[in-house]
């Protein structure tokens, strides 16, 4: 998938008009790629518009392309996350297959891309989002293995202007979750010797046509980090050959040269050296240590940036020079000694990521989500630098009379019910209309906890604080984020969202949720360390 789903196609097709399986109507051609053409569609029974995704005529009675074609439909039905495209049905009408899927409106990444250079955090959310959908692919065992930015879908809701879909799950992996360390490919879909990917954005081993796992998808998504901030691809070639060769020797290009006005550069390059590592046992184990790693990189940007701002805010303020000798020498030294302040707080975050980002995280051995060390800044805002303002206090927004619109979303949480993301349109709907009410973001923090979506559902609990801190005192919000703290994608930001949200007072519901957890070895150590934290 991915480019054929929004291009257009003005040539004549069997197809359009044609009504599957007495349920699916054939509207328009939206584009073709590979083996399959994607179609916009019409579910008959509900009006409701869909994409179809079906093998094209040509192809459609070769064994293989068929079996790659289920195997895509297998793959999507398993990952049910906000960020990866969702399948709704599948069947086959008179010998041809086909895939139902949500009929997405936005562009892709690399639509995105063409446009210009993005500003650091709209890229960092992209590149956040990108890696979560993929380090849920890697939990269930899958490996894309085509991850490039046009596969890379952004998507325009109510509460999110670039929300990611990854696409095109048609030439995936499923890896044996037996297997630890090194996981093994199941199946024998793929030839030996046979290349599959695009060679802009392939390992050195996939190139090689040798054994992938989930460290093939990291170089790719190393690859992509690359272009996301640098505005181009880290290698240029004319001919895959030579691209090949490249991504096989050539060393990963300075991201500080091509964008040298990118000042979280330096702190990103060890991010993408690590992950575009020649050999695959130099790299991430995973997109969930990858995704670590860029979360920590993130803090320590903000560090600097910070310190960068208030420096040249001091320098602004500077109204005039000193017109005596003993006042230019006081103003040499105070400014000498702010610069040093300032290099020394990056330099010490810039130590932090490196170690991080070259030890090794194979999570037997270490724990990502609370084993790095960053500037006290980067995870507890202003409060090392002035005391905390009182928090104001807590209330639960449920004793208010609860909206109409709200209530039956409530009512099936209450129930234990999972609710999609699509029933949470009105809720969207609602925050909309009420921007100052917490209350449905609250709802939709704890429906995506449910669904084990736990760095957004942090992040919508955060969305809901900010609205309104007395909200805190929601009875489902702490214990959500303490769940979220064990995990290993979402501890580091829901760690930090217990600090500033609840502190102390969090500590007995971290001490429970760890109790709980006495055979999980690495939710025991993440919550062992919060706990801590959350005493000094």
């Amino acid at each position: 998938m991915g480019e054929e789903l929004f291009s257009s196609a003005a040539d004549t097709d069997p197809f359009i008009g044609r009504i599957l399986d007495r349920r699916y109507q054939v509207l328009e051609r939206l584009g073709t790629g590979g083996a399959g053409v994607v179609y916009r569609g019409k579910q008959v029974q509900l009006g409701r518009f869909v994409a179809i995704k079906m093998l094209q005529h040509h192809t459609s009675g070769m064994p293989e392309a068929r079996r790659r074609f289920q195997r895509e439909a297998k793959a999507l039905s398993e990952l049910a996350h906000p960020n990866i495209v969702s399948v709704t049905d599948s069947g086959i009408d008179e010998d041809v297959p086909y895939l139902v899927m949500e009929l997405l409106d936005g562009k892709t990444l690399a639509e995105l891309l063409a446009e210009g250079y993005l500003p650091f955090a709209r890229a960092l959310d992209i590149a956040r989002q990108m890696l979560r959908g993929l380090a849920f692919a890697h939990g269930k065992g899958i490996v894309h293995r085509d991850l490039r930015p046009t596969n890379v879908f952004l998507q325009e809701l109510p509460d999110h202007l670039d929300h990611v879909r990854l696409l095109d799950f048609g030439v995936a992996k499923f890896l044996d979750r037996g297997a630890s360390a090194s996981p093994t490919l199941v199946g024998n879909l793929t030839r030996i010797g046979m290349v599959v990917g695009t060679p802009s954005y392939m390992s050195p081993e996939q190139a090689r046509a040798e054994t992938v796992d989930v460290r093939t998808d990291v170089y790719a998504a190393g690859v992509v980090l690359f272009e996301i901030f640098a505005g181009r691809p880290p290698f240029l070639a004319q001919t895959p050959e030579e691209m090949q060769r490249a991504h096989a020797s050539e060393p990963v290009p300075s991201l500080s040269e091509v964008r040298p006005d990118l000042a979280a550069a330096p702190f990103l390059q060890p991010i993408i050296e690590r992950a575009m590592a020649k050999n695959r046992f130099g790299r991430f184990p995973d997109a969930a240590s990858m995704l670590a790693a860029l979360e920590a990189t993130a803090a320590v940007s903000r560090v600097a940036a910070t310190a960068m701002a208030a420096s040249n805010r001091t320098r602004r303020a500077t109204k005039a020079e000193p017109t005596t000798r003993l006042g230019r020498a006081w103003s040499f030294v105070s400014g000498s000694w702010k610069s040093a302040v300032t290099v020394v707080s990056v330099a010490a975050g810039l130590t932090s990521v490196l170690t991080f980002v070259r030890r090794d995280v194979i999570r037997q051995n270490a724990v990502p989500a609370v084993g790095v060390s960053i500037p006290a800044e980067a995870t507890r805002g202003s409060a090392a630098a002035a005391p905390r303002a009182p928090r104001p206090a807590a209330r639960d927004p449920w004793r208010e009379p609860v909206p109409g619109a709200l209530q039956p979303i409530r009512d099936k949480l209450d129930h234990q019910t999972r609710v999609s993301e699509s029933a949470l349109r009105p809720v969207y709907l609602y925050a909309r209309q009420s921007p100052a009410d917490p209350r449905p973001w609250l709802l939709v923090a704890r429906a995506y906890a449910q669904l084990d979506w736990w760095s957004d559902s942090v992040d919508r609990y955060l969305r809901a604080y900010r609205l309104d801190a007395g909200c805190r005192g929601d009875p489902q919000m702490l214990p959500d984020l303490v769940k979220a703290a064990a995990h290993p994608t979402a501890g580091r930001s829901a760690a930090k969202a217990i600090h500033d949200i609840y502190g102390a007072a969090a500590i007995q519901a971290v001490a429970s949720e760890r109790d709980r957890r006495t055979s999980d070895r690495e939710a025991v150590a993440r919550l062992d360390r919060l706990r801590e934290e959350l005493s000094h």
